[in-house]
This record gives structure tokens, C-alpha cells and sequence, in this order.
């Protein structure tokens, strides 16, 4: 992952971090140690850079980088949908479409932001939040 790409997904985690209250939802950050707790709703951070193009056509133009960050409230089956969801919507609304984040002076705009199906396996309902995103660096 180049240093950019290491910028955007930081820019990004800050402002999942910014969602909670007193720790509350729990966030497993991508490759750090995390034990769900069963009963206990908890969010999952999946970052993935999809694109690098040049903007223009000399060595020295900026690179336009697109990718999504997902992010997916996981709940246990035991509970009812409706909490995973609602926490899904609110999710997608504290990263809305236009918004810009920064880190390191790398500015990451909001392309757009969705809700999905929620999924069940292995004992968790997990609805996935995908965040597009740009930054022109």
C-alpha cells in the first residue's frame, strides 16, 4: 500500500472513530487484534483501494485515487435485525456524499455511501456499509 493510500485509510478510520460514543459500537480495526462478544453489536472496517490513475500525461501529474472503505455492523443472530440496521443508516449518514476528510494533507472526498442486504453466517447478522471515496494527490 503506497503512502497515500496509507493517508486516505487513515482519514477514514478517524472519522469511523468519530461515530462512536464512549466506545460504543466496538470497531475492529482492519489487522488489529479484536474479540467480538456475542450479544454485543460491533463494526468492521474493510479498506480497499481500487484505483490509481495519472491525471495527466507528465511523470510529475497527480495521481486520482478511488477505492471503497466498508464498514459492517455485525450484530448476533440472537437479536432482532432492526438495531443492525438503523446503525447501518446512521453509518452511511455520518459519511455523506460531498464530504472531505484529511490526514497528512491528503483530502478524501465522499463519492457516495450505501447500505446493503444484511447477511447472516456463523452466527452474526452483518449489514455492510460501502463508502466510495476519491482523493486527487
Amino acid at each position: 500500500m503506497s503512502a497515500a493510500e496509507k493517508d486516505i485509510n487513515t482519514a477514514l478510520s478517524v472519522r469511523l472513530a468519530e461515530f462512536q460514543t464512549a466506545g460504543e459500537p466496538p470497531i475492529a480495526y482492519e489487522n488489529a487484534a479484536f474479540t467480538p462478544v456475542d450479544g454485543v453489536l460491533y463494526l468492521l472496517e474493510t479498506f480497499v483501494p481500487n484505483i490509481k490513475d495519472q491525471l495527466g500525461l507528465g511523470h510529475s501529474s497527480a495521481d486520482d485515487y478511488e477505492g471503497f472503505y466498508q464498514v459492517t455492523v455485525n450484530d448476533s443472530r440472537s437479536n432482532r435485525r432492526f438495531a443492525s440496521q438503523e446503525k447501518a443508516r446512521l453509518l452511511m449518514l455520518h459519511f455523506p456524499r460531498g464530504a472531505e476528510y484529511t490526514f497528512n494533507s491528503i483530502k478524501v472526498k465522499i463519492t457516495s455511501a450505501r447500505v446493503s442486504q444484511g447477511i447472516t453466517e456463523e452466527g452474526w447478522y452483518s449489514v455492510p456499509v460501502t463508502i466510495e471515496w476519491r482523493a486527487i494527490v
